[in-house]
């Protein structure tokens, strides 16, 4: 009960953050998400602005290009944005810590089922990503070159991506062949 009740409170928040425009009211929303991750709130927010840091960049300064040619304020907008993004990364990698996101969809099979599915694929390829990582560090002895970690990087997506192909199809045929997909509706 718990989980589910953590479940339905971040999706609320997720709809009452989006529909929040004032940046003040963003601001104070992540102190008090801040100040409840306790102990924790450092790590979780080192870790949110490493995974929203170069998007957040890149639509800043595109936004700022264009509203610099056309002579239009950019701020609000900027803010806003970088604000939001941030506190729903942060409020969502604070749940990853506190939810059993199986146990919060229990009340529907298929949902267990999907998300089952989805975290078997996920851990699939994040095993698959730490082998490629130890294999390339077993390969070298120091520290490599950053044209050599960029292409190792290249190779490891790319050999993900493929993995993730041919299991996604491999899931649907299967699915397809014991009926769960009804074509005729």
């Amino acid at each position: 009960m718990k989980d589910r009740s953590l479940l339905t409170a971040y999706l609320a928040a997720v709809v009452a953050i989006t529909l929040i425009h004032d940046p003040v009211w963003l601001a104070a929303l992540l102190a008090c998400a801040l100040l409840g991750a306790g102990r924790a709130a450092p790590a979780i927010a080192l870790r949110a602005l490493l995974a929203v840091l170069l998007v957040n960049l890149a639509v800043s300064l595109g936004h700022i290009a264009m509203a610099e040619l056309s002579e239009q304020s950019w701020t609000l907008f900027v803010l806003r944005l970088n604000l939001r993004v941030f506190l729903l990364t942060f409020l969502a990698l604070w749940l990853a810590r506190h939810l059993n996101l199986v146990r919060a969809v229990s009340f529907s099979p298929a949902l267990t089922f999907l998300v089952t599915l989805v975290m078997g694929q996920s851990r699939s390829l994040q095993r698959m990503a730490q082998e490629y990582r130890h294999a390339f560090a077993s390969r070298t002895p120091g520290r490599p070159p950053l044209a050599d970690r960029y292409r190792n990087a290249g190779r490891t997506c790319k050999a993900l991506m493929d993995k993730a192909e041919t299991r996604a199809t491999e899931l649907n045929q299967g699915l397809k062949a014991r009926g769960f997909f009804d074509d005729r509706v």
